[in-house]
């Protein structure tokens, strides 16, 4: 009976120990489970800030990349548009735009003008500000010593380009052609060949709107009764010569200039014009806009 009592005994101890051994795992399995859902709960919560904080970086980094575009094209419509005319063209209603206009002159009488462009987002702490110089592409006036003679040096001292690397693209508002016939109204032209013009083609040329003509390897002539006002520039990239043929009762009011030796045939009149050339300098069409290095940042 002693012994039967003792296994009973030892029978209830190992079932309870077991049970003990059994709360233990799932006791310890809970802690695991409940582990491993804080850590889940935790890591998603994680997640959804980075994406809420990537989205609102990219949000910020969209806005300015727009309010720095919008500075670029403001600084671009500058270039031949007046202050009022820009701003009253701006079609983006959330940016508050404002341009400060500081007319300047240049070491020879050039006309410039300093722009400061200052853009803020109406819904975001964003603000840039940018400085620009409109300038000449036609940097100096010919000197009568280049009308009367040539110059290699001519497109340099003139553009401040070489010759080799002025073309039509220095020019964006110029009408590009092979010859004169029928060519559209401009104030800027070149033309890669022989250049004939007549009173057609030059009925838009006057002393208040002058016109800037380029001839590339090629001659220039003008017909009887043809008046042109503004400058002519002969260029020459070859060994040949070329001829500038001007007839009788034809004028070139302004200047005619070249970079290499030309022949000249001129029965009509040449009517050297400084004040012309003044008008075509500052003409709309010869502007170029460059932005200040250093001057583009952010307001804080």
């Amino acid at each position: 009976m002693t012994v039967r009592k003792g296994t009973g005994f030892l029978a209830v101890s190992s079932s309870c120990t077991r049970l003990q051994q059994g709360m233990a795992v799932l006791t310890i399995v809970a802690i695991l489970l409940s582990a491993i859902t804080f850590a889940t709960l935790s890591t998603s919560q994680k997640v959804q800030q980075y994406y809420a904080i990537e989205k609102v970086r990219q949000h910020t980094e969209n806005s300015q990349v727009m309010l720095k575009q919008h500075i670029r094209g403001i600084a671009s419509a500058l270039r031949t548009q007046s202050v009022s005319s820009v701003l009253n063209t701006i079609n983006n209603t959330n940016f508050l735009t404002t341009i400060q206009v500081n007319e300047l002159e240049g070491a020879q009488h050039q006309p410039l003008i300093h722009y400061e462009i200052s853009v803020s987002h109406d819904t975001e702490n964003i603000k840039y500000k940018a400085k620009f110089l409109r300038y000449p592409a036609l940097l100096r006036i010919p000197t009568p010593a280049h009308q009367f003679s040539w110059d290699s040096e001519l497109t340099q001292w003139l553009f401040n380009r070489d010759v080799t690397a002025l073309s039509a693209d220095f020019f964006p508002s110029s009408i590009t052609a092979t010859q004169c016939h029928n060519i559209l109204p401009a104030s800027i032209y070149w033309i890669d060949g022989n250049c004939v013009l007549d009173s057609s083609a030059l009925s838009h040329s006057s002393n208040s709107q002058p016109t800037l003509l380029f001839v590339v390897n090629g001659d220039v002539s003008l017909s009887a009764n043809t008046h042109f006002y503004g400058l002519i520039v002969m260029l020459s990239t070859t060994s040949s010569s070329y001829t500038l043929n001007v007839s009788a009762s034809a004028t070139v009011t302004g200047a005619y200039v070249s970079n290499a030796p030309i022949y000249s045939n001129i029965n009509g009149i040449i009517a050297p014009s400084p004040a012309l050339l003044k008008t075509l300098q500052a003409h709309t069409a010869l502007a170029k806009i460059i932005p200040i290095p250093g001057t583009w940042y952010d307001i804080d």
